[in-house]
């Protein structure tokens, strides 16, 4: 009997999304809304891939304070932290630049510098430096396809680089040999367009019915080849809709505090990370964080809730987390907030995520970790 367990990963396709759809319920009966890991998809890809915690996989966000090994010293010898915001801040030379970069260090995971000012970013190292999705991307974790390799079960885990059509029909290609046991399936443009259009667009439902249509003609090709089928579809997050914007960076630097010198900070689009050098600063700069509106700062339990209480504070001593839908800007992400974002509080109704089965689930899905958890056990039924 040809077994086949088949796991397809649509970015940012929330509980509050696919709830009260009819999406593939014939094919995916069974649904569950599972707990998002605290962070960014940066955060939940290497959580999901490895079923570790990011205290475990390192990876927090692209971003964290270590001036003798950041890769980007040579920033402050090209003279561009003196070149005028019109051409720094455009997303095409920082692109290209990112492209430079990426080849001439040899990354060969997702590397892009988004807003991070060319002068500060010397002060920095960027985590994603390797291929996630490939053996040894997390090592010396273990992710998806080292436990692959050693169960020696053939497999297909797409190309994260192509566009998702692209993935689809690679696998499809795959699925007719009929050579293969285990696939992972990654679908990213449903991110992209509900931080364009939010959850309520809609754009979505329409997206959604091609999802429905091309994940139809999968299936019918799983049934040709195999005689076992294992579908599951499933995400990482979900996505909040823009109430308000908040600048958070301007408070800060009005302090007259030196960046490098009396502090460093991350300003990212949920939340601002930052590191003190002195007393005096961290003082000043925390009393200023208590006036920022819609936030707070984390305290040591829900650090230790959402398994970020890093020992060695790799992504910051103090962390300012905004309320849902209240964004930072200008961030070092961006320099305007998006209609749609995520990365705030994990209990919030927006931030869950989905699974959705064609078998019922027998472990607890708590949260986005769980996955791998019911990937291996797949893998042992092949």
């Amino acid at each position: 009997m040809k077994k086949i367990a088949v796991f397809m990963f649509i970015d940012a396709m929330g509980w509050e999304i696919v709830k009260n759809r009819d999406f593939l319920k014939d094919l995916l009966p069974h649904r569950y809304r599972v707990g998002m890991q605290f962070g960014y998809s940066c955060t939940a890809i290497p959580t999901i891939l490895s079923g570790e915690k990011p205290t475990v996989h390192k990876h927090l966000s692209f971003y964290y304070y270590a001036p003798d090994k950041s890769p980007f010293k040579m920033f402050k010898y090209m003279g561009l932290g003196i070149l005028p915001s019109s051409i720094a801040d455009r997303w095409r030379v920082r692109h290209t630049l990112s492209k430079f970069v990426a080849k001439y260090y040899g990354f060969t995971g997702y590397f892009e510098m988004y807003a991070m000012p060319f002068n500060r970013i010397s002060y920095f190292d960027y985590i994603e430096k390797t291929d996630l999705f490939v053996p040894g991307g997390l090592s010396p974790v273990k992710n998806l396809a080292d436990t692959l390799e050693e169960k020696r079960i053939p497999y297909h885990i797409s190309n994260w680089r192509l566009p998702e059509f692209q993935n689809i029909e690679a696998l499809i290609q795959d699925v007719k040999k009929g050579e293969i046991n285990f696939a992972f399936l990654y679908t990213a443009a449903m991110d992209g367009l509900l931080h364009r259009v939010t959850k309520d667009g809609p754009e979505i439902t329409t997206k959604m019915n091609w999802y429905e249509d091309h994940i139809r003609r999968l299936f019918k090709e799983l049934e040709a080849n195999y005689d076992d089928i294992h579908l599951a579809v499933f995400s990482d997050h979900g996505m909040t809709t823009l109430t308000e914007v908040v600048d958070v960076k301007t408070p800060i630097e009005k302090l007259g505090y030196k960046f490098g010198k009396d502090y460093v900070a991350v300003y990212d689009s949920t939340m601002v990370r930052l590191w003190f050098l002195n007393d005096t600063a961290k003082k000043s700069i925390h009393e200023a964080l208590l006036k920022v509106p819609y936030s707070h700062v984390l305290n040591d339990e829900e650090l230790k809730r959402y398994n970020i209480n890093f020992p060695d504070n790799m992504y910051g001593e103090t962390i300012l987390l905004m309320d849902p839908g209240f964004q930072i800007a200008p961030s070092d992400m961006g320099l305007k907030a998006l209609p749609g974002m995520h990365g705030f509080a994990p209990e919030h109704e927006d931030s869950f995520a989905a699974l959705l089965s064609s078998e019922e689930v027998n472990i607890d899905l708590k949260c986005v970790d769980d996955y791998f958890r019911l990937m291996t056990q797949k893998m042992d039924s092949l």
